[in-house]
């Protein structure tokens, strides 16, 4: 059960958020990171105006959609936020209208490849870039990104829309302003998009990312609390 105080919460954040973005050129989408939360929380959520909601698990996206499509009212989208595997992306394409966290040419093709098994149209994905180079993040290179590109941007079976990257927590601002302001650079060189999305920032510096061209920021924490 969500308390009046948690609404509150919410709704105190979505000011703030909608605030903060009403003069920018670029208005970014919000994914409330909703992971590990009930579905009474994302149903509070979704009731106040929230229409993306992320999660990291591949099985409690799958519950939790199962108990979405009892409720023929709800209208969001699910994005997948967290790390692949490949035995469990069948609970992920087809559910998630996005996944943002596909860090290898390997996880790309078993998403083509399962796509084209199950005749699934398209899977739109993200790619995620290691831009800050740390050895204890996955994603793409630079130069892999652009091999990875080549070898995706036709395909049938998977839509890149984008990049994504997570950053370590412990950057300050102007190195994450920085790692930034390097994605929002390479995703404009992604010719074969007119709109490429930018998945950048979270509770902690999302205001930093939407300065530097985030189209899409995934906050959690700031709208739900410690989870």
């Amino acid at each position: 059960m969500v308390s009046i105080e948690q609404k509150k919460s919410i709704i105190k954040f979505l000011e703030s958020f909608n605030s903060f973005i009403c003069n920018k050129k670029i208005k970014p989408k919000l994914v409330a990171v909703s992971k590990k939360k009930e579905f009474d929380h994302i149903l509070a959520a979704s009731s106040l105006g929230i229409n993306i909601f992320g999660e990291s698990y591949p099985q409690e996206l799958r519950d939790k959609n199962f108990l979405k499509e009892e409720m023929d009212s709800l209208e969001f989208d699910w994005h997948f936020i967290g790390n692949l595997q490949k035995n469990k992306i069948k609970y992920i394409i087809g559910t998630a209208n996005l996944i943002h966290s596909v860090a290898s040419i390997s996880m790309a093709q078993n998403i083509e490849d399962y796509c084209k098994k199950i005749g699934h149209i398209s899977q739109d994905i993200l790619f995620q870039v290691n831009i800050s180079n740390d050895p204890n993040k996955s994603g793409f290179t630079e130069n892999e990104l652009f091999k990875a590109i080549k070898m995706f941007e036709n395909s049938d079976f998977i839509g890149v829309k984008g990049l994504m990257t997570i950053l370590d927590f412990n950057l300050n601002d102007c190195q994450k302003r920085s790692c930034y302001q390097k994605l929002y650079k390479l995703g404009n060189q992604l010719s074969f998009l007119d709109a490429p999305e930018i998945s950048m920032g979270m509770s902690q510096d999302y205001q930093i990312a939407i300065d530097e061209g985030a189209t899409l920021v995934r906050v959690g924490t700031s709208i739900f609390g410690p989870r």
